[in-house]
């Protein structure tokens, strides 16, 4: 049996992966300075407004920001195992809920940002989420 903070360094290794072997360069490297500053957002904004940021970002275009924000969201429904869209999830989630969204998020986003640095080799987020 293993435990949560192996299940979350396997599927984080395995979506990281993923990105960089799926998508296009510009996509991952974006993808890569979320890894890095999505954790900041949601300690200061809150999971919610967070999630809200990356769904308007992520749009319904090609563009490689939008993709990379589509795949954060992807990635953080993964995380709390959600079968259904997880802005609705969070967002109507109760108060202990909600609080244990963002205790698994945030304790599992620390492979997330580990693997954006060893696998996608994106060292910081200012460079890649500016403009």
């Amino acid at each position: 049996m293993k435990t949560r903070a192996q299940q979350d360094m396997e599927l984080a290794a395995r979506l990281v992966q993923g990105v960089r072997d799926k998508e296009d360069k510009e996509t991952w490297q974006i993808y890569g300075g979320l890894c890095h500053s999505f954790p900041v957002m949601v300690r200061t904004c809150g999971l919610c407004q967070a999630l809200a940021f990356s769904q308007a970002k992520a749009g319904d275009g090609q563009d490689a920001r939008e993709k990379a924000h589509r795949l954060l969201m992807q990635h953080v429904q993964k995380v709390l195992a959600l079968s259904g869209d997880v802005l609705p999830a969070v967002r109507e989630a109760s108060a202990s809920q909600y609080m244990l969204y963002t205790r698994r998020v945030l304790s599992a986003w620390v492979y997330f940002k580990r693997f954006a640095e060893s696998i996608l080799e994106v060292k910081s987020a200012a460079s890649v989420e500016e403009g």
